[in-house]
């Protein structure tokens, strides 16, 4: 049997590591972790916990995938980040009824980055990782299952 795969989850700042279904994640045979581990096959960034994602995709170039939910994107992109840099396939995930970020905001990375696609979630608030777990892990963790 193969080991799980690590995915790193990053929250907001004070935010403990939690697992946002975790049917669903015994399901796919993945293991969430707060840091990158050698194993880790995928990185999701919820709020402003986006930003320790995409820094983790741009020193890792080899990241197969990343998921950005609800990443409010900033009026002038900070310096010593290159969106160029993230070379992993992108999911970007955003609620038509957020109001700090909504379709705009996801828009926005959308074009920013190069290998995106923007799924929004409609009526949808700021609040998606949880009830888009189960098409993260699909995203991250394709083809993969327990057992």
């Amino acid at each position: 049997m193969n080991e799980p795969l690590s995915l790193v989850v990053s929250l907001p700042d004070g935010m403990d590591l939690f697992d946002p279904g975790p049917e669903e994640t015994a399901k796919r045979d993945v293991r969430l972790v707060s840091e990158w581990d050698t194993d880790t096959g995928g990185v999701v960034g919820w709020s402003s916990g986006g930003w320790e994602a995409l820094r983790l995709a741009t020193m890792h170039t080899d990241l197969p995938r990343l998921v950005i939910v609800s990443l409010p994107f900033p009026d002038e992109m900070p310096s010593k980040f290159d969106p160029d840099a993230v070379m992993a396939k992108t999911l970007l995930i955003y609620g038509s009824a957020d109001s700090l970020t909504g379709n705009r905001h996801g828009t926005q990375w959308q074009r920013a980055l190069s290998d995106a696609r923007l799924e929004m979630s409609p009526g949808g608030g700021h609040d998606l990782l949880v009830p888009a777990w189960k098409r993260i892990l699909s995203f991250l963790a394709p083809r993969r299952t327990a057992g």
